[in-house]
């Protein structure tokens, strides 16, 4: 019987100092500290901070952003025998005890790094390129929301142009955009919008840029030309020609030699701006005179939620909400995104993505996508 124990107790002593060497994988990976763990939490805090930032603009704050640049971790595995737990077989003439400890610990590096100065300019306050639009039309994004979050004027339409900056004392014009856009979604939803996209290219030469001689940048939109929408639709598009049996629209960006304004997209804080006029405000920040409100001709209260409601929503609360998809504290409230508020979840996905995009250009980049556009007759 003593035998038999001796060769177990030798077993569980080897066992114990093979092991002590390495972590297995499936700790490694799946553990509390593992790979899933660290991309959940990165994906949560960066919400996090992009949902803050909205918050921030609505209370005329500065955004401020900190860039995760890297995550690495280094796992430890400790194990040791210790004399405490007795073994059957043995008196107190001949005591013996086996007994052991075991830790396991992982030390993560996490590098940030703000954004500011050229790389915020870049990343935040560039008009957005004509070929992200596409993108994301053609990666299925409904064009209503796409074009009401980063397109503020279409010629002379514009789309709640004040709205790109720090909230206006005047009430926005828009109505006449969201009747466009909503037309455009009909034959989106139909397949029979079609969206595309001609880029200048840029040449260069001992180094300097040089714009060779290429129409600008242009977006060009067509749907058929048949049907009361479609010649709704038509009247209300400035400069639409009919060819071939549908309606097309040529628009340069910006603005043409006669000073003529074309489609002007808005940068990505532009578009944080025009969002987080979606933010609900709490009665005593309002009428403390704290947040910036604006106001109809009669004096009362223009509401937002007619320009983003159908956006985005974001509520406040004294207390962390219940059934909140995201949710950050500031000046003392919860401001939150509702888990069962699909509408809105689904555009600041948008947002987040459109922030993703912007992260990875580049000062100087080739053409991406190029479609060619239909000419005329």
């Amino acid at each position: 019987m003593k035998r038999l124990i001796l060769t177990l107790s030798f077993i569980v002593t080897s066992s114990l100092f093979l092991t002590g060497c390495h972590v297995s994988s499936k700790t490694a990976m799946y553990g509390s500290g593992g790979r899933t763990s660290y991309n959940v939490s990165a994906q949560n805090t960066t919400n996090q901070e992009l949902l803050l930032n909205l918050v921030r603009l609505r209370y005329s704050d500065t955004p401020y952003f900190l860039e995760l640049n890297g995550i690495t971790t280094q796992f430890n595995f400790t194990g040791k025998l210790l004399p405490s737990i007795k073994i059957p077989g043995f008196d107190n003439d001949n005591p013996a005890s086996l007994g052991g400890e075991f830790a396991w610990s992982n030390q993560p590096t996490i590098q940030y790094s703000p954004l500011e100065g050229k790389d915020f300019a870049i990343q935040l306050m560039r008009p957005l390129d004509l070929r992200v639009i596409q993108g994301l039309i053609l990666t299925g994004w409904d064009v209503d929301r796409v074009f009401r979050l980063l397109i503020q004027n279409m010629a002379d339409i514009p789309n709640a142009t004040s709205a790109s900056g720090p909230i206006p004392l005047k009430p926005p014009s828009y109505k006449q955009f969201f009747e466009i856009i909503q037309l455009m979604r009909y034959f989106q939803t139909n397949g029979q919008l079609q969206i595309g996209v001609r880029y200048m290219q840029t040449e260069y030469h001992n180094g300097e840029e040089e714009a060779c001689k290429e129409p600008p940048n242009t977006i060009q939109v067509s749907f058929p030309a048949n049907g009361e929408k479609a010649d709704r639709l038509g009247e209300l598009l400035e400069g639409v020609k009919k060819t071939k049996g549908r309606y097309v629209l040529n628009m340069r960006q910006a603005f043409n030699e006669q000073a003529e304004i074309g489609i002007m997209t808005r940068s990505l804080l532009s578009a944080m701006y025009y969002l987080s006029l979606g933010v609900q405000i709490p009665p005593r920040d309002m009428s403390s005179g704290i947040v910036a409100m604006t106001e109809n001709a009669d004096g009362s209260l223009f509401d937002w939620n007619e320009v983003v409601g159908d956006l985005i929503q974001i509520h406040w609360d004294y207390h962390y909400p219940q059934g909140a998809y995201l949710a950050v504290p500031y000046r003392g409230y919860w401001f939150y995104i509702a888990d069962n508020d699909v509408n809105s979840k689904r555009t600041f996905v948008l947002l987040q993505q459109i922030f993703n995009l912007q992260s990875k250009q580049q000062e100087k980049e080739s053409p991406i996508l190029t479609i060619p556009l239909r000419t005329g007759p």
